[in-house]
């Protein structure tokens, strides 16, 4: 039975069972639910502006906006999302002037069962072979519409299935993705497991089918893909490992290649009283996931590839930051964290990181190692609280950044130094004065920048920011950013003007390009619970 006939007969079942479970309630059951939910607007208008070579976009205004409604009632949940753009803010993977219910399901929930029909987010392991997941200031939302069913027959023993495609902006991807994980919980079999450590052993499977109707007789229809992953957590340290093998997936991303994909996790950390460490190594190869094949961009990913680098808060460090490269690459991250040893009240810390990836090796082996190298970041931290009103934050970073690569074209390599200062003072009660300086220097791409930034928070409601990044090395502009915003309850509204500097925005290893612009901008968040 096709997938559009056999979810609404599943869903007709399960309403059989929410009509039976709303008839036994005494009083009126809506009563005695939970409506939940959250609305988020975020507009720009945008202004003429030649210095940054500003291209007005044929709407001035655009706003993307999101309801999100959910309902609870003991075992059953149903919720729907309805999203609007009028249009598209600029810069988004889709353009858009519309408006439509995406997302919408039915749950029920049992102590050892759970079935969701509708449109559903999940993950296996790290989401290395599968994730579903929606992440709006990228424009991502890979939901999959179809069922999802997980039991846990034994104590030990977790299982999940998929069943399903993928959304793809306001339609739905030409594919079907189905998968099964099993996951395995040893210190629930094994008494001699101290209660202290936990090991885990988990299995997936994640198949999409996608017809073929072109003329390569040995064309793989269906791309099937198996990882395992080992966890195990213990008291002052942890361990995992996971491994990933994807079948022959010919796409537009990979020049059709006919080569079988792959790809290594492992991360490890431990805590020994003021000391942290953290080690993440990962390979990949030819591991671009997709429910199309002719999908480009970050549109309908079967998977997630997290950065692992370390991600950053400040205008300049976020000028050079790394994308992900499916194609092929080995490399990892290390961080190190000490708090030295003094008055508790007034403590310090530092944290060193560093991170580097390069091109796979001879063959293109999973993990050996070229001296093509594509991204590096090596970058150290203080923290020191002085007292109960002042904190400083100093930082250094060394980064490498093979432009070529991560963004695509014929560029020079860059090198930069990065020196960041941040100081917060509490002055009085809920008020706040933050102040930071900002500078990169380099001599390839555009150049050195400089930053400063002032905030000023009075909690919990107001907070107005004052900021420039400036690039005096080959642009000679300014990118002034001036704002503030409210907050009461569950309810923010923020408004800005200021100059939006062309470039990548990543946020957990995704990215989108984001055009340079200059405007207003506004943002309402609104969350609420009955």
């Amino acid at each position: 039975m096709q997938l559009r006939y056999l979810c609404p007969v599943i869903l007709a079942c399960f309403f059989f069972i929410l009509f039976y479970e709303l008839k036994a309630q005494s009083p009126p059951p809506i009563t005695n639910g939970h409506i939940s939910g959250s609305f988020e607007s975020y507009s720009q208008l945008y202004l003429r502006d030649k210095k940054i070579n500003a291209v007005l976009p044929q709407d001035r205004l655009a706003s993307n906006n999101f309801l999100k409604l959910d309902y609870t009632l003991k075992k059953i949940a149903i919720g729907v999302q309805y999203e609007s753009y009028l249009p598209a803010i600029a810069g988004f993977p889709f353009v858009l002037n519309q408006s439509k219910i995406v997302n919408k399901y039915f749950k029920y929930t049992d102590t050892k069962f759970e079935i969701q029909i509708g449109d559903f987010y999940d993950q296996f392991g790290s989401g290395l072979i599968f994730r579903s997941w929606e992440n709006r200031q990228i424009g991502i939302n890979n939901a999959l519409e179809g069922v999802k069913l997980a039991v846990t027959p034994l104590p030990f023993l977790h299982l999940k299935g998929i069943y399903g495609r993928q959304r793809k902006i306001f339609d739905y991807a030409n594919s079907v993705v189905r998968g099964v994980d099993a996951a395995i919980d040893f210190s629930k079999i094994n008494k001699d497991f101290s209660g202290n450590t936990f090991v885990t052993l988990g299995l997936s499977y994640v198949g999409r089918y996608q017809q073929y109707t072109g003329p390569d007789p040995d064309f793989p229809a269906t791309v099937n893909a198996y990882g395992t992953r080992l966890e195990i957590v213990g008291q002052r340290g942890s361990f995992s490992a996971e491994y990933v093998y994807k079948d022959r997936d010919p796409n537009v991303v990979n020049n059709f290649n006919k080569t079988a994909g792959s790809a290594l996790l492992i991360n490890t950390g431990i805590t020994e009283n003021n000391l942290g460490l953290n080690i993440s190594l990962r390979s990949l190869k030819n591991f671009d996931f997709r429910g199309e094949r002719d999908a480009i961009g970050t549109s309908v990913p079967v998977n997630f590839i997290p950065a692992l680098t370390r991600q950053h808060d400040y205008l300049t460090s976020n000028i050079y930051v790394y994308n992900p490269q499916a194609a092929g690459e080995v490399g990892g991250q290390v961080d190190l964290f000490y708090q030295i040893k003094g008055s508790r009240k007034q403590p310090s810390r530092i944290a060193v990181n560093f991170a580097q990836y390069r091109a796979l090796g001879i063959d293109n082996k999973l993990l050996s190692i070229s001296n093509n190298r594509y991204f590096s970041d090596f970058n150290i931290e203080w923290k020191k609280k002085w007292s109960n009103q002042l904190n400083t934050t100093l930082a250094y970073h060394n980064v490498f950044y093979n432009k070529s690569v991560i963004e695509g074209g014929i560029y020079e390599n860059t090198n930069a130094n990065i020196f960041i200062m941040n100081n917060l003072f509490k002055y009085a009660k809920n008020k706040s004065f933050r102040f930071e300086l900002q500078a990169l220097f380099s001599e390839q791409d555009n150049g050195s920048w400089a930053a400063a930034v002032t905030e000023f928070g009075f909690a919990p409601a107001w907070n107005f920011y004052l900021s420039d990044l400036y690039n005096y090395g080959v642009l000679d502009t300014h990118y002034p950013n001036i704002g503030g915003s409210y907050t009461k309850n569950g309810t923010r509204f923020s408004l800005g003007y200021g100059r939006q500097r062309a470039g990548l925005i990543c946020i957990g290893g995704v990215c989108r390009f984001v055009p340079a612009a200059t405007g207003f901008s506004a943002t309402l968040t609104k969350t609420f619970n009955n």
